[in-house]
């Protein structure tokens, strides 16, 4: 089985293809003024394949529109390509893509909106049978905490249980630190990513938010995971 889980940013996407894990992001992001890779991009260089490109910068509404609807399409072809390169064509496809956060505000999640369409459309051409799944944030924050964490039965005549973790957060609200305690809390889970997660776990969650590449690859890393153990 193919698993592919995709977190769609308009600055910093992240693909996991059957664990090898790449980042779609935008020089200003990723780099310095100099050019060289910002400290947590060269941490976690070794583990991962960035795909850069150049942020869009047009006065006109007009022509930045255009121009944002070319990069989106080119990311989405980026996306696709990296896919088709490192699946076994042989074998069944599920692809998880996390879904929308409706709090945001409307401009970017407009283009959000516009970026994922692209993206959904053109991962269902690899196949038609392709197993395509839409996860939406709250989802994935319940279910990041199902992977790592025990369940807590409730009720007396009816059983019902939720899952928090150690500090007693429920799932349904994890934050994006909660998050990456869930890979590093999770005594299952032993390959690359989460080894250097723990070998750097002061200096990330010491931090008032996670740093990117690491909060998005984390929630790609989560959904493959996720899909793995089911």
């Amino acid at each position: 089985m193919n698993i592919i889980t995709i977190d769609p940013s308009l600055s910093c996407t992240a693909m996991v293809v059957n664990d090898k894990k790449f980042i779609y992001t935008t020089n200003d992001t990723a780099k310095t003024k100099t050019g060289k890779l910002k400290n947590w991009f060269a941490l976690c260089e070794p583990l991962i394949t960035y795909r850069f490109h150049d942020n869009i910068s047009e006065d006109d509404h007009i022509l930045s529109e255009v121009k944002k609807f070319n990069l989106y399409s080119y990311l989405v072809y980026r996306i696709k390509s990296d896919i088709l390169d490192n699946i076994d064509r042989e074998k069944a496809y599920i692809i998880a893509i996390e879904g929308y956060s409706h709090s945001s505000n409307a401009g970017p999640l407009i283009d959000l909106v516009t970026f994922g369409t692209l993206l959904r459309n053109e991962v269902l051409q690899i196949d038609p049978l392709i197993d395509l799944q839409i996860i939406p944030p709250t989802s994935l924050k319940l279910e990041a905490a199902k992977l790592t964490y025990p369940p807590i039965e409730k009720g007396v005549k009816i059983k019902k249980y939720e899952w928090r973790n150690n500090e007693g957060v429920s799932g349904g609200g994890f934050t994006k630190i909660d998050m990456c305690k869930a890979l590093l809390e999770n005594n299952d889970l032993s390959c690359d990513w989460v080894t250097m997660l723990r070998d750097n776990k002061e200096n990330i969650l010491s931090l008032k938010n996670i740093p990117k590449p690491i909060e998005d690859m984390n929630d790609a890393k989560l959904l493959y995971e996720i899909l793995l153990k089911k």
